[in-house]
This record gives structure tokens, sequence and C-alpha cells, in this order.
């Protein structure tokens, strides 16, 4: 009789535990649960995200985080037109996707096939929208885009013809394909949802980030001077310089022009000139692509090859009276840099430099376009950029040249203006000269460029005296593990583009200033954060120098910042931590005695893309007797413990003063925040062990961070 009152306390208990444990798991998912809201509320639960439609590729972690679009480009039977198949890969949170092919016509969207896309109501006339429909796994749009891209040419890279992209039949070098993207998505602790692009070519081809080349080739790949050339020579193509020839002017440019933080990768095309009439000599597009005239040689005054890749390393917009100077330097440097290898004489560079002195480019004002007959911003540009140099590196003593104006006009977070020009030439003095010298020195750059004066070409005299020596060449780039995120969750390099702090972290950079030239010359470093400077670094580096400079800012508010460091510019996205769930509990015995205490072990996981916190909460019959605070990284798991005392008071595990029975219940799944330990006190009755009257429970739980997920944006 005593056995079957036992048996029947027992199997009410454990009926009573299940109960609880399934009412826990449904209160935690209630409580967890993603909620759905407004398209653009950062504050309400459900959240939306955008791209440009540059196709620039755009990454992020794990794949439920991302949308992903593919844009597969094929030759078609049509010449002069490319067929594109832009596919989506959508994750489960996303609950809008709108796409806008910008590389065709509203009006032909009859002849876009879409598959899982509707079109939408806001076309425009140079683009065509698509509205995903919400239930298609994998959707896709097929279409055909122009491949011929005419203009008249202008310039000296200009020559007879009027192509600057072309479908040549048997091959094609074209654009790729301009999509952009909205999304709307719901989850607060995931993480936001980006997206990630590619171009592919379908069969023989590759394509860049602006640039596609459809048909057989062969490529060419160099490592050198921090940055990844690759070469694209088509079958079709002649080429007058071999891959050593270009690989070596990108290289000595890249080392020789210290104007910023320099592409990881250049893409370079070698075009085929047996049948397209080129409008130029040569184009760069995008961030680091370009191409060349396969006839082009590499090395010369003029030389074509490093005229697109400085154009490269100019990061800056213009407005009207400030665009004269990428062509400009362009020129010069490019003729510079020849002499500087042997490529090219003095006499070369000269005559290259003296076009400026002839009308009518000479009359032009080179801050007013308006007033260039011609090209005068390659020519007489070209002349006083190169005077400019040469004035900077002798009234500095080599501390300064048109690198350090550059270099700060890459700095700038909007168009800049032929003041902002003098504004930098001006500060450029200032390194090593006094105030009324650098003065002088705008002034001069003023006459230059707001007036019909125009510069003469130097001697060789005075070429030796300005550039014999090599001048200070001052640049940035971020070290090998330059981006980090700092702080009680974790303390490591992370990934950019963008960098995901969560609230309280801190953003660490190390930033690397080198001298590359041969006389000392400062550095000027800052941090900014949307556009306000939060810290500075400067310095004067020896010839051939360099310092590691460390910057660090805290983020304590969730939302979306622009940071920028040097030439350097970072998207850090904050949110609120993740909040960790427990996979598992544990004790570290069975049986103990009255009196004393039991560990209970809860293993505990981050299963989110940011990192997560909380508190565990230990309980005991509906009461805390103890907590552990959780920091985990992404992706990270670990155990954390307390010590439970077994007594007769409140907390207790079992009752009288016999041992306790200790098993473990829960948890339910490894996405429950809540786990259940079960105890039974023994006794001695007759001198024969029982079980006691009654059962207590344990509970481990999740005290997560605050579930509201603030922006800062749009408040």
């Amino acid at each position: 009789m005593h056995r079957s009152e036992s048996s029947t306390r027992i199997r009410a208990a454990v009926l009573a535990l299940s109960l609880v444990a399934l009412l826990l798991v449904a209160l935690t998912a209630a409580w967890g649960a993603p909620g759905a809201g407004g398209e653009t509320n950062p504050t309400a639960e459900s959240f939306s995200g955008s791209t440009d439609a540059a196709p620039a590729a755009q990454t992020a972690g794990d794949d439920a985080d991302v949308i992903r679009l593919r844009n597969e480009m094929v030759q078609t039977d049509e010449r002069g037109t490319v067929g594109v198949t832009t596919r989506a890969e959508i994750p489960d949170r996303v609950t809008e996707l709108e796409v806008t092919l910008r590389s065709v016509d509203a009006g032909t969207d009859t002849d876009i096939e879409a598959d899982g896309f509707v079109p939408a109501d806001d076309s425009g006339p140079d683009e065509s929208v698509w509205e995903w429909d919400g239930e298609t796994a994998d959707p896709s749009l097929t279409y055909a885009v122009d491949a011929n891209d005419t203009v008249e040419g202008e310039g000296p890279l200009a020559v007879d013809g009027t192509h600057r992209f072309v479908d040549a039949g048997e091959w094609a070098l074209v654009r790729t394909p301009r999509v952009g993207a909205v999304w709307s998505y719901t989850g607060q602790y995931e993480g936001q949802v980006r997206s990630e692009r590619e171009t592919v070519v379908a069969g023989e081809g590759v394509a860049s980030q602006t640039m596609a080349f459809l048909g057989p080739h062969e490529e060419y790949v160099r490592e050198a001077a921090g940055q990844r050339y690759r070469l694209i020579v088509p079958d079709a193509a002649d080429p007058v310089a071999s891959p050593d020839e270009v690989f070596g002017v990108f290289a000595h440019a890249s080392t020789a022009l210290q104007v910023g933080a320099r592409d990881e990768e250049v893409v370079a095309f070698a075009a085929p000139t047996g049948e397209v009439s080129w409008a130029v000599r040569g184009l760069q597009t995008g961030d680091a692509d370009l191409w060349v005239r396969d006839r082009e040689p590499a090395g010369t005054a003029a030389d074509v090859w490093t005229h697109e890749y400085v154009h490269t390393r100019q990061a800056y917009r213009t407005e009207a009276s400030g665009r004269w100077i990428t062509e400009a330097s362009a020129t010069h440097y490019a003729a510079l840099f020849a002499l500087e290898r042997g490529a090219a004489d003095f006499d070369e560079f000269e005559a290259t430099l003296a076009r400026g002195e002839r009308d009518p480019d000479a009359s032009a004002v080179l801050s007013d376009p308006t007033t260039w007959e011609g090209n005068a911003d390659y020519t007489k540009g070209a002349l006083v950029a190169g005077e400019i140099d040469r004035r900077l590196r002798v009234e500095t003593d080599g501390a300064a040249s048109l690198a350090t104006v550059l270099r700060e006009l890459n700095e700038a977070d909007r168009p800049i203006t032929n003041e902002d020009v003098l504004n930098a030439v001006e500060a450029a003095a200032a390194e090593g000269a006094d105030d009324a010298t650098a003065a002088e020195v705008r002034a001069d750059a003023e006459r230059l460029t707001t007036t019909r004066g125009t510069a003469e070409t130097w001697g060789r005299d005075a070429h030796t005296a300005a550039f014999g020596e090599t001048p200070a060449q001052v640049g940035y780039e971020l070290a090998d593990d330059g981006i980090r995120a700092a702080g009680e969750y974790r303390n490591r390099t992370v990934a950019r583009d963008p960098v995901e702090l969560v609230a309280g972290e801190s953003l660490e950079a190390a930033v690397v200033a080198s001298n590359t030239g041969g006389a000392a010359g400062s550095y000027d470093l800052s941090l900014s954060v949307d556009g306000e400077p939060v810290e500075n670094r400067s310095g004067t580096l020896d010839a051939g120098a360099e310092t590691v400079e460390h910057f660090e800012h805290s983020f304590n508010d969730p939302g979306e910042y622009e940071v920028q460091i040097g030439s350097e510019r970072l998207t850090v996205a904050v949110s609120e931590p993740a909040r960790p769930s427990v996979r598992g509990v544990s004790t570290a015995s069975d049986r103990v005695a009255a009196g004393e205490s039991v560990v209970a072990n809860a293993t505990v996981g981050n299963d989110a893309s940011v990192p997560a916190g909380g508190e565990i909460e230990f309980r005991v019959d509906g009461e805390t007797v103890a907590t552990a605070p959780v920091r985990l990284d992404a992706g990270e798991e670990a155990t954390v413990g307390r010590e439970i005392t077994v007594d007769d008071d409140g907390g207790s595990l079992g009752v009288g003063s016999g041992n306790v029975t200790v098993s473990v219940v829960g948890p339910v799944d490894e996405a429950s925040t809540t786990v259940t330990v079960e105890g039974a006190g023994l006794i001695s009755v007759d001198g024969a062990p029982g079980f006691g009257p009654a059962v207590a429970l344990v509970s481990i739980v999740v005290a997560g961070t605050s579930l509201a997920r603030r922006g800062r944006r749009g408040e």
C-alpha cells in the first residue's frame, strides 16, 4: 500500500512538471517571437533595406540574412544585345522585395520573362520595376539589354570611332547590368538583412564590377604593391603591351601615388580594335575597372594604361568648377611616372605638358568648363597640375606634392569645387612652408585655375631641383587586423561591409601611415562618425618610415553609422544583443544529502549573427535562488553553473533529513529558454529507504535584454 501511494504521487508530479514545461515553452515562444509592422519604422518589428543600382558586391555572413541577386549574362543571336537573367535567393525573413532594372526601358516590360515577379506601378522612362509575388522560392527576370554604347569622342584620348562598349558578334565588351533592390523583413535579434550581388558570364567570358567580356580570352593575374591585378586579353585582341609591362606600370603607379586606400583588385581589359571603331583610347568606370585599346603601349609619356589606373585612385566627386583636376592629374602623372621609370625622356615629358601653352586651350578658364573650346582639362589642366606639383615640392623641400592635394580631396564627403582644390593646395604648402609662402602658392594656383593665364613648362634644371629627389609620399591603409570589435562580448577582428556591432561595443581601427618617399613628410588622420570628427592623430614620418595609429569609438545606441578614417569609409550597423538559448542542463551529482548543495549547469548558446547577452536565472519553486550573466559571441557556446542548497527552507530540493535524488527534465528543444530539474526527497522508513512526501522544482531561465529594438535614424 505504501509503494502504491508513492508511485501515484510520483506520476502526478511528473504530469505537473510536464504541464509546467509546456507552459514555459509557450510563454517563451510568445516572448521571443518576431513581430510584423511598418515598412520603414526603425522602432517596429519589421525593417527595410535597399541597394544602389551599381553592381558592387555587398556581403554578409549568415545565409539566413542575405538576399542574393545573381546576374547571368549570355550572348544572343541578335547582334547588339546581351541576354541577362537576374535571379534572387530570398531568406524566409524577407516579406517584400522590389527589383529595379535600370538597364532596360519600362516600355519593354512585355519583353521581360518573369517568374515570381509582377510589374510594379512606379516604373520610370529608363527603368523597369518588378515586385516579388511573395510565394515563389527562387524568382527570376530574363531580359535583353543594349550592348552598344556610343558617344562622340572628345579629349586627347579620343579617336575617330564612336563606341565605348560594343557587341561585335563573336565577342562583346559591355557594361554589367544595373540592378537595384529594396526589401522589407522581420526579426529583432537575428541581425540586419543585406544583399550580396554578383554578375557572371554563362559560357566563355568574365565579369567585373561594372564591365564584362563575353567570348574566348586569356586571363593574367599579378599581385603587387598591395593590390591584385587582373588583365583580360580576348582572343580577338592583338595587344602591343605585354602583361608584364601592364602590371609593371600599375605597380609603379600604385607605389608612387600615395593618395589614399587602394582597391584590393583592379580589372583591366585589352579591347580589340580590329573590327571596332572605339570613341576613346581607354575608359575607366566603377571603382577599379578599366579597358584600354589593344594597340596602346605601356610606359610612354602619353601612357593610357597609367592614365586609366590613376582614375581608379580618385575617390572624390566633383562639381563643375573642380572637374578639371580629374583628367589633369591623370595626364600629368602618366607622363611623370613614365619619366621616373625611364620609359620616356625629359623631352617627351616636356612635350606632353607643353600642349597646355597653346590656344585655344591655353586661354580657357579651368574652373569654368563653359570656356573650354577644346580639351583644356587634358592639356592646360595637365600643365597646371604639373606646376602645382613642382611648386609644392620646391616650397616644402619635398614634404608635400600634388599627391598631398589629391589625398585630401579623396577624403571629401561631398563633391569638390575648385575652391576645395585651392584649400588643399594651401594646406599642403603649409606642411613644409610658412603661412605667407603657403598663401602665395595658393594665390598662384588660383590665378592659373580661375583666369585665362597659364603656366609655362620648366627646364631640366628646374625639374631636377623639384623632382630629382622623390618627395614625401605618405599614404594610409588599414592594418591586416585593422577593424576589430571590442567589449564584454568579444575582442577580435570582424568583417566589413558592414561592420556589425551590438550596443555598448567599440569599433577599434588600426591604420598604417607610411612614407615611401625620399624626404620626411607629415600625416594627419582623423576618425569621423556621420561627418563629425571624434578623434585625430598626426605626426611626421622620416623617409621610408611607417607608424600604426589606433582609433577607438563606442556605439551605445542601435542604428546605422557612416565612419570615415582617412580615405577609408565604413558602414557600422549597431543592433541590440541577441538573446542566448539554453541548449541543455545537468547536475554535478544525482544524490545529495540534506543541508548540502548540488551544482546545476546550463549549456547556453548563440545562434544569431551578432553577440548575445542576458542573465541566466536559477529558480526553485518559482523563486530565483541564483543568477549568472551570459555574454556570447556569434556562434559561441558556454556552460554556466550555480550551487543550489538542499535544506528545509525555501529554495530547497526535497524535504526531511534524507538524501535527494536529482534528475533533469528539459530543455524541450534547442530553442527553449527554460529547463527544469526534478528532485525527490528520500527518507528512511523502518530502516528501509523510500520516497519522501514532496517534490521541488528548479527552473533555469534566460532573462534577455530589452526586446525593443531601437533605431537611431528616423526617430
